[in-house]
């Protein structure tokens, strides 16, 4: 199919030439480019090593935004065909970006909403604000995005507010102030009033990662530290709750370092490895106890088809990806090694289906 499209192009490029020989030259080249750029596609995913919470697995990543645009993907669906199970519900808005994630379990007829994150974008297309709503607790964090000249992120202030949930009790009191209704609004697509969360900070009932960039050495380092700035509501004199320090070489990813109580960093965490660009190996420090191994496989379009899970070298579990001829991601099936592990690892298939602008 391929040879007889260059045919055709090289026809209609000489045709329109008059000196034979640089015609000829030029329109091979010319095909060339053409065959090259027709080959280049657009990946599903944005495979990279950070995980995101709204997933339902760490080994599924973000959206790639560049080809939800150009497919113009309005909502995807991910489930199974069993009678118990869970549901994912994607929506995007026409610039490819995430505009709200659910994620429903269900038993035969009965439907449960279990979690619901709704995202906001602010003029430059960067993430403004993100709401997620836990209707198992009854508890709204909404997370506010700062960014430096640069563009990057500078500091994220989470803030925690109970609402009342139908049929769940508030067990989380303690998190933040109540505010009714709080879960409506934000399915509305509007946030509560600013004078709350100005009033929180004011107060410092928040918790804040706090960013920041530097260099060591050949190393360029993104430090993420999150202080729990409950005053009033914490009795824990150290506000420091957690760090993590990504370190960067060449602009990639190479090791993760998790500081505990946000002591010095000692040895990586975790350490990652690329291939032509794309990550392809995830694995625990050597000093690990049970060391774990994830690794990638990808097809010519760079998307993501095969995901393996190692166990102090034995393979445990993988997720087998497979894509139809367009580059869209039909399902998703996880085979595991050892049946009586957690159900992390049991096999399933998850289906997607999908809706269009």
């Amino acid at each position: 199919m391929i040879q007889k499209e260059q045919d055709i192009n090289m026809a209609k490029c000489m045709m329109h030439s008059k000196h034979k020989l640089i015609s000829f030259l030029t329109c091979i080249l010319i095909c060339s480019m053409m065959i090259a750029v027709k080959a280049q596609e657009i990946s599903f995913y944005t495979v990279y090593p950070f995980e995101e919470e709204d997933y339902f697995t760490k080994t599924v990543f973000p959206f790639n935004p560049a080809f939800i645009k150009k497919t113009k993907v309005k909502s995807i669906a991910l489930e199974n065909n069993e009678k118990t199970g869970t549901k994912y519900l994607y929506n995007f808005n026409p610039n490819g970006s995430m505009e709200s994630m659910t994620t429903i379990r269900y038993h035969k007829e009965e439907t449960d909403t279990a979690f619901y994150t709704r995202y906001y974008y602010n003029a430059q297309g960067l993430i403004d604000k993100k709401a997620r709503i836990d209707y198992r607790d009854g508890i709204v964090k909404i997370s506010s995005y700062q960014y430096d000249k640069n563009n990057r992120i500078d500091r994220i202030r989470i803030f925690s507010l109970n609402s009342q949930m139908p049929n769940r009790l508030q067990s989380s009191d303690w998190l933040g102030e109540p505010v009714p209704g709080a879960d409506k609004i934000i399915l509305r697509g509007s946030l509560p009033d600013e004078s709350l969360l100005k009033k929180m900070t004011s107060e410092n009932q928040f918790s804040s990662w706090q960013y920041r960039y530097y260099t060591d050495q050949k190393f360029e380092a993104e430090e993420r530290t999150e202080y729990f700035n409950f005053k009033k509501n914490n009795d824990n004199p150290d506000p420091c709750h957690q760090k993590k320090t990504y370190y960067y070489l060449s602009g990639l990813p190479v090791g993760l370092f998790l500081h505990n109580g946000c002591a010095a960093k000692k040895i990586p965490s975790e350490q990652y490895r690329f291939k032509d660009g794309l990550l392809s190996e995830i694995t625990d420090a050597p000093a690990s106890l049970e060391p774990k191994t994830e690794r990638y496989t990808y097809d010519k379009n760079k998307n993501l088809v095969l995901m393996e899970d190692l166990w102090n070298g034995q393979k445990v579990s993988e997720l087998e990806m497979i894509y139809d001829k367009k580059g869209f991601l039909t399902s998703i099936q996880r085979k595991s090694d050892t049946m009586d592990m957690v159900q992390y690892f049991q096999d399933r298939t998850l289906w997607l289906t999908y809706t269009f602008y």
